[in-house]
């Protein structure tokens, strides 16, 4: 509207808007007042609501104004701009009356003609072409002044269309320029409150909110967590506000981390047991404690942070020109300087994305810098299968390990998702691999080399006689 383009369907959307508005003011005007965004939307949804609402309603025909896609104004609002709009609708009729009377002037060899507007040129007698006129291409006649010619049908003025350009000018513009002048000073109107509109979109966005957590709290047994100055994230029964609701049976599980249980936590397990779920349920549990909501929790206490910074999720494009790992590592940079002692870090399989050396030195250099901050170190959860980490960071009252619990019967796996202290014993990557369909000869292979590797054995080939023929060859 400031910039004078506002269409049908803006109008229609800001009456709808200020409508829902008015009753949300008056729901809210019934509500206890103590609490903030009630007393805020009764204070702020002002008569000015009811005024600009009652003057759309009064003034815009939206009906109309969908069938002709521009501002039409209701009848009753303007006696001058009614009066016109009479003309112009009386039009056909006395365009009628007027093509009869010039059609009693002509020749006896013209049946019919009509009296058209158009646009700039006025109004013209439309006269379709005789078979005489045709074959002389003469199409003077008697009276008349020729303007143009088009589909067979010659157009002229005439004494008559004259004088309705003198009477009537140009009636649909001029209603047009009428209307628009109107909405104009309508939009001056609403342009003048402006700010209400402002504060109706901030607080009705407010309170959608706050009613969203309230049902979503209530609706899923969430808790109200306790936010303190202490350093510390303990959550009891902890669970993923998303994965809960995509599964018949979640398993919760505890978090407790701060100066005397320890600030960073090192978890191994098989593939596909629950780690990453289980990394992204903390750091939405503590996101939702600062927010103000409830959380999906038996009970939490957490510390106020001031860094969420996490490792889990790599945002692939083209247009950054970036490699996998170089964006890991721009994550992992990121939460390496900006971490602090009252920091959230997780960090989920962090140096897949190289040779194994490589990005088992990375991560453990990584976490080695935050151990030696000691009592500075933020909380930091980790998942990783470099299982070879266990010998190469120190034993610190810091650091602990803890897995999810596998129970193995042969070649069967049933994972619990239970999280305990202590390390795992291997990924169960064949075990996965055949749930993913792999075939079962890749699968018996990959155990092979991998045994091979454990033993630091050579590996054969697949096919020893033609190696060993190529061998002799």
């Amino acid at each position: 509207m400031a910039t004078a383009h506002a269409t049908v369907n803006d109008w229609k959307t800001l009456y709808k808007g200020v409508y829902n508005a008015m009753l949300i003011g008056d729901l809210c005007s019934t509500l206890p007042q103590r609490l903030f965004i009630i007393n805020k939307i009764t204070t702020t949804f002002t008569s000015d609501l009811y005024r600009v609402a009652n003057l759309i309603y009064k003034i815009v025909d939206f009906e109309e104004s969908v069938n002709q896609d521009h501002f039409v104004v209701k009848p009753g609002v303007d006696e001058e701009l009614d009066r016109k709009k009479r003309t112009y609708n009386g039009l056909p009729d006395f365009m009628t009356k007027v093509a009869e009377q010039e059609l009693s002037h002509l020749s006896d060899g013209i049946k019919e003609c009509q009296v058209i507007y158009l646009p700039q040129l006025g109004y013209l007698l439309a006269v379709p072409l005789t078979d005489e006129m045709s074959a002389s291409s003469n199409y003077v006649l008697p009276g008349l002044e020729f303007v143009f010619m088009s589909n067979n049908v010659a157009h002229y003025k005439s004494t008559s269309t004259r004088e309705l350009d003198s009477l009537l000018g140009d009636t649909q513009c001029e209603i047009r320029d009428h209307e628009t002048q109107i909405m104009h000073r309508l939009q001056n109107i609403i342009l003048e409150v402006s700010n209400v509109f402002t504060d109706i979109v901030t607080y009705s966005a407010q309170l959608d909110v706050l009613i969203s957590l309230a049902v979503v709290a209530k609706e899923f047994n969430y808790t109200k967590p306790e936010l303190t100055n202490e350093n510390i994230v303990c959550i009891k029964g902890g669970r993923h506000p998303l994965q809960e609701l995509c599964v018949t049976t979640f398993v919760p599980n505890d978090t407790n981390t701060g100066p005397s249980s320890g600030k960073m936590v090192i978890m191994t397990g098989p593939n596909a047991s629950g780690k990453s779920v289980y990394l992204k349920q903390i750091a939405l549990i503590v996101f939702m404690a600062h927010i103000g909501s409830f959380v999906p929790a038996d009970s939490a206490r957490v510390g106020i942070m001031d860094h969420i910074l996490s490792r889990i999720h790599t945002r692939e494009s083209v247009s950054l020109g970036l490699s996998t790992f170089m964006i890991d590592l721009n994550q992992m940079a990121q939460a390496l300087r900006k971490a602090t002692s009252h920091s959230l870090v997780v960090i989920d399989e962090f140096g897949k994305g190289t040779e194994a050396v490589d990005g088992l030195a990375l991560l453990t250099s990584s976490l080695q810098f935050w151990l030696k901050k000691e009592q500075a170190c933020p909380h930091v959860f980790v998942s990783t299968h470099f299982h070879s980490i266990f010998n190469l960071l120190p034993p610190t009252s810091l650091l602990k390990y803890q897995t999810m619990e596998v129970l193995q019967d042969q070649e069967n796996f049933v994972f619990l998702y239970q999280l305990k202290d202590g390390k795992a014993d291997g990924s169960c990557a064949h075990h996965v691999a055949s749930l993913a369909g792999i075939p079962i000869n890749l699968i018996e292979r990959g155990k092979q080399v991998s045994e091979l590797f454990r033993q630091n054995r050579p590996v054969p080939p697949v096919n020893q006689e033609t190696a060993d023929a190529k061998l002799k060859k």
